[in-house]
């Protein structure tokens, strides 16, 4: 997926949030904007990919800053979503059959990726959760929830390419719903801080480890899947999968830019209007689509 007119304000806004959340120096913050937009008028063509140049974008800051962003940010994240995680398990819990139980898991894996869990301070309660997973059922615009439990029953193994902090809580009931089926799940998470995305930090906090079969890295800082970036070893993962989960629109912008190598399996929220209309739906949609070789 390439950018779009829409990409650039946001390229820009996210830079300029992250500048305040890295630094409160004055100085220091023009200097990143000022290097941004020039970053961005060398290297901002109609041929960008998103979350690619989203990364340098990102990787600039923090060398400028000294300081990843969103590091206490991730820690209150996950701490948040730790405290929900047994109501949401009840949920699930509650659904009885297998398939409403994996139906129930994957819409809270999609919700997942809309809820803000750095707010300070929020609290939820069990109603509210269901009323949050109710919405994402009533927004959800692509459903391939059957053939997405259809695949994973079929599969050996399973590549669960997580996205943000917080987030990564909520994707370990769908986890261990797949590994009733069958599969083993080998969980994936960033090799050094970029975004919110998580990582070995991150898995630890949340005990990751303990829910999917092996946790493994991407072997890079970068948003998504960043083909020349990436370990080897991570790449071999990827072309010998069987199914792969992918999280978040970022993993969505950087896949789309190759074809996959086996059923690849998108969940995640249209909060933009580029990646929405490159799906064909609304924006602030939720979103179970899968791609195949």
């Amino acid at each position: 997926m390439k950018v779009r007119l829409h990409c650039v304000h946001c390229l820009l806004e996210r830079a300029i949030n992250q500048t305040k959340l890295a630094t409160d120096d004055p100085d220091l913050q023009m200097q990143v904007a000022a290097k941004m937009l020039d970053f961005l008028a060398r290297n901002l063509t109609e041929n960008s990919v998103p979350s690619h140049i989203g990364t340098d974008r990102d990787l600039l800051v923090q060398q400028m800053t000294g300081k990843d962003p969103y590091e206490e940010l991730k820690i209150q994240s996950n701490k948040m979503a730790l405290d929900i995680l047994h109501e949401l398990k009840q949920i699930v819990e509650e659904a009885g059959e297998d398939r409403v139980r994996f139906r129930k898991a994957t819409l809270i894996a999609a919700a997942a990726n809309a809820i803000e869990f750095d707010v300070s301070g929020r609290d939820f309660d069990l109603e509210e959760l269901r009323g949050i997973i109710d919405h994402v059922e009533s927004d959800l615009a692509v459903d391939m929830i059957p053939e997405f439990r259809t695949l994973v029953q079929k599969a050996n193994e399973v590549v669960y390419l997580m996205d943000n902090a917080g987030e990564v809580v909520l994707d370990m009931i769908l986890i261990h719903e797949i590994k009733k089926l069958g599969p083993r799940v080998i969980a994936v998470v960033k090799s050094g801080p970029i975004l919110n995305d998580a990582t070995v930090i991150d898995a630890e906090q949340v005990a990751l480890g303990d829910c999917a079969d092996e946790v493994k890295e991407t072997g890079a800082a970068a948003i998504g899947v960043n083909l020349d970036r990436a370990s080897d070893e991570f790449k071999e993962l990827l072309n010998t999968a069987e199914v792969i989960v992918a999280k978040g629109m970022g993993n969505y912008e950087s896949m789309t830019e190759f074809e996959p190598t086996c059923p690849t399996v998108h969940i995640l929220r249209t909060k933009c209007i580029p990646v929405a209309e490159h799906i064909g739906v609304e924006k602030n949609k939720n979103v179970i689509l899968i791609r195949r070789p």
